[in-house]
């Protein structure tokens, strides 16, 4: 019973999770340099965004335990680098993305430019790198587990798996003016793919079906 509340709570975590994901990428400013650091939704959607990977981060734990053996270690390694790159990304979200941004942006606007020295550097790219290879990695891996235990609804594990290539393309293509569109769609297919995956869990009752006993 213990484990049946766990999965529905992380359900409904993972639910929140992907509206406010959605939210937070519709509210976003159309850019990165420093003149959007300076709109007044910018911190605010930061903020969002890292309470909202921290709400992810729970969901993921119930998404984990209502399949173990059916996802297998395919599963395990897309959760453990799925968590630790949310987990990492809640991080950037309020530390790098609410705080540092708005005040680089004022003191030193040129640093936010995408060649920048700053931006540039060895040591920022690593902890890019850092933060967003286990992310899409693992919700790539993750997306696939899940769809091969078929277990949970199929849409969910194909919206996850489409996130990677719009994230990638968008990556790619920072700075130009189809950044903020694949940020957006990213978002919303994300935010969808765990509403989808949240609702599941959500509703999941089976411990309680199987322990149930026929009526005399």
């Amino acid at each position: 019973m213990a484990t049946q509340k766990l999965i529905r709570w992380s359900g409904m975590s993972l639910m929140l999770g992907g509206i406010t994901l959605i939210v937070h990428y519709i509210m976003h400013p159309p850019g990165e340099t420093a003149q959007y650091t300076l709109y007044p939704l910018w911190a605010l959607s930061h903020w969002l965004g890292g309470a909202t990977h921290l709400l992810i981060l729970f969901g993921l734990v119930g998404l984990y335990i209502r399949q173990p053996e059916k996802v297998g270690l395919l599963g395990l390694i897309g959760f453990i680098l799925a968590f630790v790159g949310n987990a990492l990304f809640a991080g950037g979200q309020v530390y790098w993305g609410a705080v540092l941004q708005p005040f680089i942006g004022v003191q030193a606007p040129d640093w936010l430019e995408p060649n920048s020295p700053l931006l540039t550097s060895s040591a920022f790219r690593f902890a890019a790198a850092v933060t967003f290879i286990p992310l899409l990695i693992g919700f790539l891996l993750l997306g696939i587990a899940v769809l091969r235990a078929g277990m949970l609804p199929r849409l969910g594990s194909w919206l996850i798996i489409l996130l990677v290539p719009i994230a990638v393309l968008g990556l790619a293509l920072i700075g130009s003016p189809l950044q903020s569109t694949l940020q957006i769609l990213g978002g919303l297919v994300w935010g969808l793919g765990l509403l989808v995956w949240g609702y599941a869990l959500w509703s999941y009752k089976g411990e309680m079906v199987a322990q149930a006993k026929p009526a005399m």
